[in-house]
C-alpha cells in the first residue's frame, strides 16, 4: 500500500503534469502576460523587459520546435523565494484592490509546460531542470528578477505572441518592452470614476477572496488597429464589440485563466464607455450591438439613453403602434414611425421613458371625450361650403355612404394635422389648411382638394403601416374609381344640393 500510517503538514500535492495538461493548450501569450502581471504588481520595478524567440538547436535535436520566453524587471526581487514554487500561498496582493494578483500561481503555470525554466532573483536562483524537480541557489544578483523558460511550441506562434503582448497598455510609472519594440503609454480620450463595478478582494491574507464593490477609475483609449479591447490594469483580457480600449483600474473577476469576463460585467463596462462617448456617436455606431447593450444596462443614465437615441433614431421620431391610423397621421406629419420589432424590448422600454412617444400619444384620431376636450368644433363659414359637399359626393360614389364633414381647431400643443377621418366622418383644419384650399374656380374642385380627401378616405379601410398594405391598395381603389367618375362624365358640379 505504502502509504499507510504516513503523515505531511500540507492537505494536498500537486501533480506538474495535472497542471501542465491544464496550461497546455493555452496560447502562449496567455501565460506571458502572468508574468509580465506581476513586474507591474511589483512597485519597486520601473522596467519590464520580454524577449520572445526560437531555440534552433532543439528543432533539430528533438524534432519539435522551441521557444524561449524571458520576462525581465528592475526591482527588489521575490519577498518570499518559495512563492517561486508555491501554488496558492497566502498574498497580499489579495487584500489589494489595485494589483492583479490573487492566486499566487502565475509564474508557474508557464513554467509548468516548460522543457525547463529557471528564476533568478536578488540573491537566490531557482533551477527547473529538463529532467524535473528544482535546485534552489544562491546568486549575487542586487536587483532584479529574470524568469526564463524554454517551451516545447511550433516557432510561428512567436509572431502572434510578440503582437498580443504589444498590445497591453503599461502604467505610465513602467518602461516596457518587447522583442525591442517599447510600447508608449496610451493616450485617453476620456477617464470615469465609477461605483458599481465588481471586484475581488479579501480582508487579510489567509482570508477568502470575496465578490465587492469599490470606486474605481475606467480609463477609455483608442483601440488598438481598430479592434476594442478589455484589460485589467493593463493587462489584456479579451476582444470587445465596443471600438476602445478600456482599462479597469481594480481587480476584475475572472476565472483563474484570466482570459474571459461574464456578459453582465461586460454589459456593465459597454454602460460605462458609452456614459463617456454617446454625444460622439453617429447613426449608424448608435445601431451596433453593444450600443444596445449598453443602454440596457439599468446602470446606464436616462441622459445617455436620451443621447443614443436620438443618435439612432433622430428627433423626429415616434413609435408605431397598433393603432394604424394613428401611424399614418404620424408618417403624414413627417414623423418617421420605428416599429418595436427594430427595438429589443428592454431598449424600447428604456427609449420610451427618455422621451420616445408612441404614434397613439401624438396623434390619435382627436375626440372629445370625458378625458377633455380635444378640438373646438368651428361653426361653418359659406366659403367652406363646396369643399363640404364635394367631400360627401366622393364618399358616397366611392364609399357607398354620405360621410360626415366637420371643421375643426385641434387644442393639444405642437398637433400639426391638417385633417383627419375615423368613424364615417372627415374633420378638416381650416386654419392649417389655409384660405387658399377651399377655392373653387366655378365650383371645379381642384387637384389638392381631391388629393386629400381621397387621401383621407382611404383610412376607411385601416392600413397596417404608414403608406403600405390595405391603405395603399384602398387609396388606389379609390383614385380608380375616381378616374372612372371623371371619364363617365359623373362628376361633381358644385351646386350644394
Amino acid at each position: 500500500m505504502g502509504i499507510r500510517g504516513t503523515t505531511s503538514t500540507a492537505r494536498f500535492e500537486v501533480s506538474t503534469e495535472g497542471m501542465k495538461g491544464l496550461h497546455d493548450g493555452r496560447p502562449l501569450w496567455g501565460l506571458v502576460k502572468e508574468l509580465v502581471a506581476n513586474v507591474w504588481d511589483e512597485p519597486t520595478a520601473t522596467e519590464c523587459t520580454v524577449s520572445i524567440s526560437p531555440v534552433e538547436w532543439a528543432s533539430i535535436a528533438k524534432g519539435a520546435e522551441s521557444i524561449t520566453v524571458s520576462v525581465k524587471d528592475n526591482g527588489a526581487g521575490f519577498a518570499r523565494v518559495t512563492d517561486a514554487f508555491t501554488l496558492m500561498a497566502p498574498t497580499d496582493k489579495r487584500t489589494d484592490s489595485k494589483t492583479r494578483g490573487r492566486f499566487n500561481i502565475g509564474e508557474k503555470e508557464i513554467i509548468s509546460i516548460a522543457t525547463h525554466a529557471k528564476i533568478e532573483t536578488v540573491g537566490t536562483t531557482v533551477n527547473f531542470p529538463k529532467e524535473g524537480g528544482r535546485v534552489v541557489g544562491k546568486n549575487k544578483r542586487k536587483k532584479g528578477t529574470i524568469v526564463t523558460a524554454v517551451v516545447e511550441r511550433p516557432h510561428d506562434e512567436i509572431e502572434e505572441t510578440v503582437a498580443r503582448l504589444l498590445e497591453f497598455l503599461p502604467p505610465a510609472d513602467k518602461a516596457y518592452t518587447v522583442n525591442g519594440e517599447t510600447v508608449p503609454t496610451p493616450k485617453k480620450i476620456a477617464t470615469v470614476s465609477n461605483r458599481d463595478l465588481p471586484t475581488i478582494i479579501s480582508k487579510g491574507a489567509n482570508e477568502p477572496l470575496r465578490n465587492g464593490w469599490r470606486t474605481c477609475e475606467v480609463d477609455i483609449h483608442e483601440p488598438i488597429r481598430g479592434v476594442g479591447r478589455i484589460y485589467e490594469m493593463g493587462i489584456l483580457i479579451q476582444e470587445i464589440e465596443a471600438p476602445y480600449s478600456v482599462d479597469i483600474q481594480q481587480k476584475v473577476p475572472m476565472p483563474p485563466n484570466r482570459d474571459t469576463v461574464t456578459q453582465t460585467y461586460l454589459q456593465d463596462v459597454y454602460s460605462i464607455v458609452l456614459g463617456a462617448i454617446a454625444k460622439d456617436l453617429d447613426g449608424a455606431e448608435a445601431s451596433e450591438a453593444w450600443v444596445q447593450m449598453g443602454v440596457e444596462d439599468s446602470k446606464t443614465t436616462d441622459e445617455t439613453v436620451g443621447i443614443v437615441m436620438s443618435a439612432k433614431l433622430g428627433d423626429n421620431a415616434v413609435l408605431w403602434s397598433s393603432d394604424t391610423q394613428s401611424n399614418e397621421r404620424a408618417y403624414e406629419a413627417g414623423k418617421d414611425v420605428v416599429h418595436p420589432r427594430t427595438l429589443s424590448k428592454k431598449e424600447k422600454e428604456r427609449f420610451q421613458k427618455a422621451g420616445l412617444a408612441s404614434s397613439t400619444a401624438e396623434f390619435k384620431l382627436l375626440t372629445n371625450t370625458d378625458e377633455g376636450i380635444k378640438f373646438e368644433t368651428l361653426a361653418k363659414k359659406p366659403e367652406w361650403k363646396n369643399v363640404e359637399e364635394y367631400t360627401k359626393w366622393l364618399s358616397f360614389k366611392l364609399l357607398g355612404f354620405e360621410g360626415t364633414v366637420n371643421f375643426i381647431s385641434p387644442k393639444m400643443v405642437g398637433d400639426n394635422r391638417i385633417a383627419q377621418y375615423g368613424g364615417k366622418t372627415l374633420d378638416f383644419v381650416p386654419q392649417r389648411l389655409g384660405k387658399a384650399f377651399f377655392q373653387m374656380d366655378q365650383a371645379k374642385p381642384t387637384p389638392q382638394q381631391t388629393e386629400l380627401i381621397l387621401h383621407e378616405l382611404a383610412h376607411h379601410n385601416p392600413s397596417d403601416r404608414p403608406h403600405t398594405g390595405d391603405y395603399l391598395h384602398t387609396f388606389a381603389e379609390l383614385s380608380a374609381k375616381a378616374v372612372h367618375l371623371a371619364l363617365e362624365g359623373d362628376w361633381f358640379v358644385g351646386q350644394g344640393s
